[in-house]
């Protein structure tokens, strides 16, 4: 009988002691990462990510004109790596009129484009659903909307997996992306319009179809890395597909990113006209959902 009061007294203090351990261990482990779908974009390449009903979203874009190609690292170093030269500059806003429908217009200095867009997220991915989809439609024109008219439809398909990666595929038509408006105009100065120096030898061709392929990665909880790419499939295709690559942070309601890419294309009717074939521009993207 001793015996057994001597096994029972050691398994209870064994179970106070290890009781609070586990529990606090199991405090310790870190919640799953929240989904990687954390903006309206990856950097131009749309996603399916909804916007609440009544609420805003705001992105600014900002491409610096300086090719990172051109000249020595010690040229790049006087001008702080282009960011002491002119850049492209573009605001856009939304508003969520629904849960899954979101209108907004977006500007860009780049040849005074205006863009006006809406956005209509069918499907979400979860509950057996593969995919998440989202349907669009644009109107765009140069010189604050009063010239080179172009009207693009387009759809946003994404697949996620975890809490660590996104992908995006988002096929796009753009109707009269052959413009004459191919020279940017900033602080009395012009710039040469990645996509416009080299034309397609079939220059009857007025409309085009690409697809943009996108990707969001995140290597820490509210760090990512995202690329993106949109070659053009028919239809008229000067210079090369338009690239981005860049790195961004998440914090509370913002997304910051900083990216490299050789165009400075924030509209399907701009991203339609391609990036230039050697060069390569800093930029960043700040965006904010309220």
């Amino acid at each position: 009988m001793h015996w057994r009061l001597q096994w029972r007294a050691v398994v209870y203090a064994l179970a106070i002691v290890g009781v609070p351990s586990l529990a606090s261990a199991q405090a310790d482990q870190a919640p799953p990462p929240p989904p990687p779908q954390i903006d309206q974009t990856v950097v131009n390449v749309p996603t399916t990510l909804s916007l609440q009903k009544h609420h805003s979203y705001f992105r600014l874009t900002h491409r610096f004109a300086r090719d990172l190609r051109r000249g020595s690292f010690g040229d790049l170093a006087e001008d702080l790596f282009s960011l002491d030269n002119g850049a492209i500059i573009g605001l856009e806003y939304r508003f969520g009129i629904t849960s899954n429908l979101q209108a907004g217009v977006h500007r860009s200095i780049l040849g005074k484009t205006i863009q006006t867009f809406g956005k209509w997220d069918a499907l979400t991915q979860g509950g057996g659903m593969p995919l998440g989809l989202s349907i669009g439609a644009s109107f765009e024109g140069a010189n604050n909307l009063q010239q080179d008219f172009q009207t693009a439809v387009f759809a946003s398909l994404s697949r996620t997996a975890g809490g660590w990666l996104a992908l995006y595929a988002a096929p796009a038509y753009v109707y009269h992306s052959h413009t004459d408006t191919l020279i940017a105009i900033h602080e009395g100065h012009e710039h040469d319009v990645p996509g416009g120096g080299d034309v397609d030898e079939q220059t009857d061709e007025r409309n085009t179809f690409y697809v943009g392929l996108g990707t969001r990665l995140r290597f820490l909880q509210s760090a990512f890395v995202v690329a993106e790419v949109s070659p053009r499939l028919s239809g008229y295709t000067p210079d090369r597909a338009a690239w981005n690559v860049g790195v961004e942070k998440q914090t509370h309601g913002h997304v910051l990113q900083l990216n490299v890419g050789n165009n400075f294309a924030t509209t399907p009717g701009m991203i339609a006209r391609g990036g230039d074939r050697d060069s390569v521009f800093l930029g960043f993207n700040l965006s904010r959902k309220w």
